[in-house]
């Protein structure tokens, strides 16, 4: 069948948080990706607002349970953030996108593989895509969700824009030295920061720099902050973009909705991608269950688009800061972070009740 009523582009997060509304709606959806996904820099960590918006269980691909962050600066010792719950579970993202796809799938969505997209067409009552295997498909509506390097914006001329950067690999647990907690190691790299997230069999290491240009995640580097922090170097590596322009783009063109990193929908402080990528998706296919869809998905989206302005501004005085702000953050303000994460609070929302809790002491 080559008519639909939606075509979905990707089937990341984004993509498939939308398949999924979409399908279970009784919508004909068809989601075309790539034959071999694209890896993404996240390393699966998965917050509890995250985990709160999901339409099932994911406990199946849960590889840790985290309730302690360590946080540290090249120029403080460590310091560790326990919240009084869970604020964050580990997961493979390959594992967890394959989790995310078979239920979209048991919804009744359809997916389809492939090498890339040839072709892209708008007219006034539909969108139509062909395959680079010939294959064509048609439908009213299109939802874009294939990443920060969209390939559906670049055949609509939409203007490329540049987000967060983060390089990634992996170290087998044998090969570790001392097997650690979630860490965050800020001023690992100018700009940004190394993480170690441990996944059981193995532990994903990377670093991130939060602006495109303020530093190059360049391959050297993250073998020296591997075998700094693990005695090892890092397996499998490969570098991205994250989109974190949702406060300064459009998320619809003609019959087209961006959503996840193709809309931007990573945040900017620490690059947690993955709950704007759920949110987005969902927001999207609720949009095109309305009468308007073109009005009501920006509409849905305007709280989120807020948060990301604000905590891009806060992205910039906390790394403009360092490493001031690390002591910060290894202080009360920290404390008060990880127990909102663990209530399934955003970021904006912690900081508003670190705020209020300050006020109330003066």
């Amino acid at each position: 069948m080559s008519n639909w009523d939606v075509l979905v582009i990707g089937a990341g997060q984004a993509g498939c948080a939308a398949a999924w509304d979409l399908a279970a709606a009784g919508l004909r959806v068809v989601v075309i990706s790539r034959a071999q996904p694209r890896a993404k820099p996240c390393a699966g960590g998965v917050t509890e607002k995250t985990l709160a918006r999901y339409r099932f269980s994911i406990a199946s691909v849960v590889r840790e349970t985290v309730s302690t962050l360590a946080v540290s600066h090249t120029s403080s010792p460590i310091r560790h953030l326990s919240a009084q719950a869970r604020f964050c579970v580990m997961t493979e993202r390959s594992e967890l996108d394959a989790l995310c796809r078979a239920n979209a799938e048991q919804q009744g969505a359809v997916f389809c593989d492939t090498a890339g997209l040839r072709s892209l067409h708008q007219e006034a009552n539909g969108v139509s895509v062909q395959t680079r295997e010939g294959q064509r498909f048609t439908a009213p509506w299109l939802v874009a969700a294939d990443g920060a390097n969209s390939a559906v914006a670049r055949m609509l001329g939409e203007r490329h824009l540049r987000g967060a950067m983060a390089i990634e690999g992996c170290v087998p647990r044998k090969n570790i030295r001392d097997y650690p907690p979630m860490t965050l190691d800020f001023g690992a790299i100018r700009g940004g920061y190394g993480w170690l997230f441990p996944k059981g069999d193995h532990v994903n290491v990377g670093l991130y720099v939060w602006r495109h240009g303020v530093a190059a995640p360049e391959r050297s580097a993250l073998q020296r902050y591997s075998l700094a922090r693990l005695g090892a170097q890092a397996e499998q590596v490969a570098g991205y973009p994250l989109g974190t322009w949702l406060p300064n783009t459009r998320l619809v063109n003609g019959r087209v909705l961006f959503v996840g990193d193709a809309a931007g929908c990573t945040e900017a402080l620490l690059g947690e991608g993955i709950y704007g990528a759920v949110l987005s998706g969902q927001m999207a296919a609720q949009a095109l269950l309305s009468s308007e869809p073109e009005i009501a998905y920006p509409a849905s989206l305007a709280g989120w688009r807020e948060e990301l302005h604000q905590v891009t501004r806060l992205g910039q005085l906390f790394y403009g800061l360092l490493p001031i702000s690390t002591r910060l953050l290894q202080s009360r303000l920290g404390a008060t972070l990880v127990d909102g994460f663990a209530q399934g609070l955003t970021l904006g929302q912690c900081k508003r009740q670190w705020r209020g809790a300050q006020l109330s002491k003066g």
